[in-house]
């Protein structure tokens, strides 16, 4: 977004006033303030300088990760999406992520928890609070699962021996 120097535009105005004029794929998941369009020696505008290297102006405000689960996962999305910091309630494809950045994200976190995660996953817990919750849950259940089996399995045994 350029604007003149004494106008100020909310983000949330933006994208109302965008999804009354356009279709809902075609507004822009990030919006980035500058002064002026950047432009290559030539003068023609230069696409790669948009590209944000920080947190986009976002509706929700930033809260930092609070739980190993979640310093993980906003290591891997700062990675990825090439941003200086990213919130635990930043949506990843709010924050300029898509379907084939996730298939990247994917295979990454499942390397890192040594667990199968299904792109299904990635879609349906779409926050880093969301996902690592769901990944910490799944860990205490298989937990519970695996105590509840080796519980079985010495009770059988014990009854063998009998």
């Amino acid at each position: 977004i350029v604007t003149e120097k004494q106008q100020s535009v909310s983000i949330s105005e933006l994208r109302r006033f965008l999804k009354e004029k356009l279709p809902e794929y075609m507004v822009p998941n990030i919006f980035v303030t500058l002064d002026a369009l950047p432009l290559t020696p030539n003068g023609k505008v230069d696409r790669k300088a948009f590209a944000p290297s920080s947190r986009p102006q976002l509706e929700e405000a930033y809260v930092m990760p609070k739980t190993e689960a979640e310093r993980i996962i906003a290591t891997v999305w700062q990675d990825l999406l090439q941003l200086e910091k990213v919130g635990i309630n930043d949506n990843f494809f709010t924050i300029g992520g898509n379907s084939l950045l996730s298939i990247s994200i994917h295979t990454k976190l499942n390397k890192i928890f040594g667990k199968e995660l299904s792109i299904i996953e990635l879609f349906k817990y779409p926050t880093i609070k969301e996902l690592a919750q769901y990944l910490t849950h799944k860990t205490e259940v298989e937990k519970a699962e695996e105590n509840s089996s080796i519980r079985i399995y010495d009770r059988a045994n014990r009854q063998k021996n009998s």
